[in-house]
């Protein structure tokens, strides 16, 4: 009910509904046929506060929910059961139940980094969406396009901080895997090219949007390159004739001191032979 109360938005029910379950579920002991739900519950409420801009309250449940995975993690319990599998006849297996528990994790992930966002924590924001990334990547549970613009947009903020391996890392990321995209698709076009097939078309201008907009992103960190490095070389040239000038000036100085001390001694003999005339 509270599921429905969400894709109907209506996010004040949605948030009595998830609430009442996360109560009633907190009277037990965390176990493999509670956990899941527990961090569906967390997330999915999270959400909710979230899209009340209540972002602090977000970042509670879901920094819970993060608690909740760790924990079980460490009781070395087996991998729960999903937290819909009590709606279906059959039941899924160990592999099956895991993918889907880790997946749950992930999701937290991916709200945190854009709590994060919201609260100005951009370092916090950018090493969240960093492993969410990572994680659906190693999953294989993701769609291309909107993880390589992520990806892509990921290396944005790598450039701010001067962080251009990091930087080009995920811009690689990024442009290998809607490579990969624009392959299929122009497999896809040519199965298609005598049918009436009209998604194709709208796939195709989805795909040169993406790759356009990471092709700007790559434009942006060689700008942004180039300007560092002229700085660093301008720094560099600066620093190497401030050494030169104060090289040149002790070099002066010392001099000085040798003529001075060779009239002083001049002096002295001077005033010996004076004195023994």
């Amino acid at each position: 009910m509270g599921q429905t109360s969400v894709e109907v938005e209506e996010p004040k029910e949605a948030e009595k509904k998830f609430q009442s379950c996360l109560d009633i579920l907190a009277l037990e002991t965390v176990n493999k046929y509670n956990i899941s739900l527990l961090l569906h519950g967390h997330n999915v409420l999270a959400t909710v506060w979230s899209g009340r801009h209540d972002h602090d309250k977000a970042y509670q449940l879901l920094e819970k929910a993060k608690e909740l995975h760790a924990g079980y993690l460490h009781s070395k319990a087996p991998p729960p059961r999903g937290y819909d599998e009590i709606f279906m006849d059959e039941e899924f297996s160990s592999e099956e139940r895991d993918v889907m528990f880790e997946k749950l994790y992930t999701n937290t992930l991916f709200y945190l980094a854009q709590v994060y966002g919201v609260r100005g924590d951009n370092k916090q924001a950018a090493a969240h969406c960093h492993i969410t990334l990572q994680r659906q990547l190693e999953a294989d549970d993701f769609d291309p396009l909107d993880w390589s613009l992520n990806c892509a947009t990921l290396s944005q903020y790598y450039v701010t901080m001067n962080n251009y391996q990091s930087a080009r890392h995920t811009l690689a990321c990024s442009s290998s895997v809607i490579s990969n995209v624009q392959e299929s698709s122009e497999n896809a076009s040519k199965l298609y090219e005598n049918s009436s097939y009209s998604d194709e078309s709208n796939d195709n201008e989805k795909i040169v949007k993406t790759r356009a907009d990471i092709e700007r992103c790559w434009i942006k960190f060689c700008v942004n390159l180039l300007k560092d490095s002229v700085s660093d070389l301008q720094s560099s040239d600066l620093s190497d004739k401030v050494s030169k000038l104060t090289e040149m000036k002790n070099t002066f100085e010392d001099e000085e001191d040798k003529e001075e001390k060779e009239e002083e001694v001049e002096e002295e003999k001077k005033e010996e032979k004076l004195l023994h005339g």
